[in-house]
């Protein structure tokens, strides 16, 4: 749904060798490659001593301008995770090797979801991502709020504060961007009247906040089982509503795959909330609207039904119960 995001920046073997070299004196690059997936270019740098494990290489792009330090932020708070997140091993923002920032990090295994989609056993994958999810969201987090560089952005005490603000800021912008001004109006007082949710949940929680097929990795086992080997990609993290991060993740996995929806759900199993079904609305509600926003802001075709036209679409439907 979303475009790729690029730096431009064109590598060369040398420049590598001395991003490595800087890592430790003993490396030696003897080629690079373009990975796959993630909002950023990512790379995967292949040492000449095999024993030494392949570094990747992020290049972070100049805003904003705390992104690698919150990613390197939540990788910690993350790290025990099985299966596992990258461990940041450089951050360096001093623009002396290269024109923008970059981090190094260890290379997991496995390859992005997407690329096992057509697998015949793809809903045990599935599965595995809502227990992964899960996991996730046993991180507690003091306050409700958008995670920077150093932490939570203006904390607030509860998810009602929080995301009442949200759904006013969501609108405002559907509004400002030319969203239609009746849908706009029929969606906000379908929202509010679903506020009373809003105070039921157990507590602030990390939230990956783009959790889908590009942001998980997979590998087949010595047994031949399609199974999880990583989750990447941490700048949309935010403390928040575990449903709101559940919402999230079954509409953009849903898009890639719409086979995704029941095991997902299957595998994070059911929580404590009264009304869950309609908490997952309302959430979604607000990620169709938000992801609406930002795709015309980015200027992505109104009428495109892999993006503004289709969520338009999808809302319509919404505000239609």
């Amino acid at each position: 749904m979303a475009p790729q995001r690029r730096t431009t920046l064109e590598l060369d073997g040398e420049t590598v060798d001395r991003l490595v070299r800087h890592l430790d004196r003993g490396f030696v690059a003897s080629g690079f490659s373009r990975l796959e997936g993630g909002s950023t270019e990512v790379y995967r740098i292949d040492l000449v001593r095999a024993e030494h494990s392949s570094p990747v290489l992020k290049i972070y792009p100049d805003e904003p301008e705390w992104l690698p330090k919150k990613e390197n932020l939540v990788a910690g708070w993350l790290e025990g995770l099985i299966p596992p997140v990258p461990r940041w091993l450089r951050v360096d923002e001093t623009r002396t090797l290269l024109p923008l920032r970059y981090a190094l990090l260890t290379l997991l295994p496995g390859r992005s979801l997407r690329h096992w989609m057509d697998e015949p056993d793809i809903e045990q994958a599935y599965r595995q991502m809502g227990k992964l999810l899960r996991q996730v969201h046993a991180v507690p987090m003091p306050a409700y709020g958008y995670i920077r560089g150093d932490g939570i952005d203006k904390p607030c005490p509860t998810n009602a504060d929080c995301m009442t603000a949200a759904f006013e800021d969501v609108f405002r912008r559907f509004r400002d961007l030319g969203g239609d001004a009746e849908l706009g109006r029929n969606l906000q007082r379908l929202a509010e009247g679903s506020f009373d949710l809003l105070a039921e949940n157990g507590g602030p929680v990390l939230c990956h906040d783009d959790f889908h097929q590009g942001n998980v990795l997979a590998l087949r086992d010595g047994a031949g089982d399609l199974r999880l080997s990583g989750l990447i990609d941490f700048g949309n993290a935010r403390a928040g509503d575990r449903l709101f991060d559940l919402a999230k993740a079954l509409f953009c996995s849903s898009h890639e795959d719409p086979r995704s929806h029941r095991p997902i759900l299957e595998g994070y199993g059911r929580t404590d909330h009264p009304d869950m079904e309609r908490a997952l609305w309302l959430y979604t509600l607000f990620h169709r609207t938000s992801m609406w926003c930002w795709l015309t802001k980015l200027g992505v075709a109104a009428t495109a039904e892999t993006g503004p036209g289709g969520l338009i679409q999808d809302l319509r439907e919404m505000a239609g119960r």
